[in-house]
């Protein structure tokens, strides 16, 4: 059972991170040569849970974010976000029981990065019913991989350098710190 002060940081993650993907949906795409290809913003949030709420939390965080992110832009986009979102968090949540001698923050980040895109692509194959897709997994795979390290190193600032994310981090990380 969650007491009021988790409920509130677990709203307001969620609602950040919607928020983020609502504004970083609405922007035209970074790099014309690569279609799709973002920065993925709404997972900085996400790397943040995921070093200060228990890992329930943090898929429930990803799932409810889906779905109210759906409601504004609809049910193919859905698709696509779920897929990379849920092979992506837990790709991440794999490497991350590597422990912090093997993978850091940022590490974990580029891996998400990277199983985003590709999670994304097996159903656009599976829509398209063609393999071929897969083709763009290594121009996609790059971008993802340069996004994550970008978030990897965003995350990293803000759980080490904002006051209550990094006691919150220290809490529930000791060994990570």
């Amino acid at each position: 059972m969650m007491n009021l002060r988790e409920m509130l940081y677990v709203s307001l993650l969620t609602a950040t991170a919607t928020i983020i993907g609502l504004f970083e949906s609405s922007l035209p795409p970074f790099f014309a040569f690569a279609p799709g290809a973002k920065i993925g913003l709404p997972n900085l949030v996400m790397i943040i849970a995921m070093f200060t709420l228990s890992g329930k939390k943090v898929w429930s965080m990803l799932m409810l974010r889906l779905i109210i992110t759906a409601l504004f832009t609809g049910f193919s986009v859905f698709l696509y976000s779920a897929a990379g979102g849920v092979l992506s968090l837990a790709a991440m949540y794999l490497i991350k029981a590597f422990g912090p001698k093997l993978v850091s923050i940022i590490g974990i980040s580029i891996a998400g990065g990277f199983f985003h895109n590709a999670g994304q692509l097996l159903v656009a194959s599976i829509i398209a019913q063609t393999p071929s897709v897969m083709l763009y997994l290594p121009w996609l795979a790059f971008f993802g991989l340069l996004a994550g390290f970008a978030i990897g190193i965003g995350g990293n600032l803000l759980i080490r350098r904002v006051q209550p994310i990094n006691q919150l981090f220290l809490q529930r990380n000791q060994i990570w710190s």
